[in-house]
Order: structure tokens, then sequence, then C-alpha cells
């Protein structure tokens, strides 16, 4: 599973669409990736200095937000891609925007299953 064989993966991971979409969102540096660590950091940051606290809900709610736009702008591009690269797809838009956000919101080390390009690599 781990290398993505399709045989072990899923169904919800399994097929050429959304190899595609794993390829896609693993060649591109995603704004979604830093969510968990910066989440991360602001809730030690809260806890450790108590006079920051009042700063850091205004800052996760901002957090948050860009992880949103970042998701739909994601998500609106790979469906565009993918209808592209699979005109006979019947998956709705919908469904393939929030696959490719939820990987992307996955640090790269923690994504099953494992990424199969580099950092920039062409995807086609």
């Amino acid at each position: 599973m781990m290398a993505g064989e399709e045989a072990y993966l899923p169904p919800r991971d399994q097929g050429p669409v959304r190899r595609y979409i794993r390829d896609l969102v693993d060649a591109r540096r995603n704004a979604l990736g830093l969510f968990t660590p910066s989440a991360l950091v602001l809730l030690f940051i809260t806890f450790g200095v108590p006079q920051l606290q009042l700063y850091m809900s205004p800052a996760m709610l901002v957090l948050l937000s860009v992880m949103g736009i970042d998701g739909i702008i994601l998500g609106r591009k790979i469906s565009k891609l993918v209808d592209v690269k699979f005109p006979s797809n019947t998956e709705s838009h919908w469904r393939l925007g929030l696959y490719a956000a939820g990987r992307a919101s996955q640090m790269r080390r923690l994504r099953v299953p494992r990424p199969q390009v580099e950092h920039g690599s062409s995807v086609g």
C-alpha cells in the first residue's frame, strides 16, 4: 500500500484519475501541508506565553482562512486538469477537489500512499 500498488490501495485511492491527482498534488508545494505544523506552533505559543493568547485566536482564524482558500484553489485547478487528461471521467469535481485538498493537507512524509514524484517535477 505504501508503494502505491493498485491492488493494495483502498477503493478511495484506486484508479488512474486518483493516481494522477496524487502525482499533481505531490509535485507541487502546498500551503495546506503547513497547516499542522503552524497550528502546533500557535498552540505552543498560546500555552507558553499567556500575554499572546489574545492574538492567537485571530491568528488561527487567518490560518484557517488561508488553508480554506488554498484548498478551493487547488481543487478547482485539479478538476480542470483532470477534465483535460480524462475527458470521460464521471466523478464530480467536488469529490476530486476534496481528495486533492485532503492529500495536500497532510505533511509530505506522512502521506499514504507515499509520493511517487519529486517536488517540481512535471506530471503529464
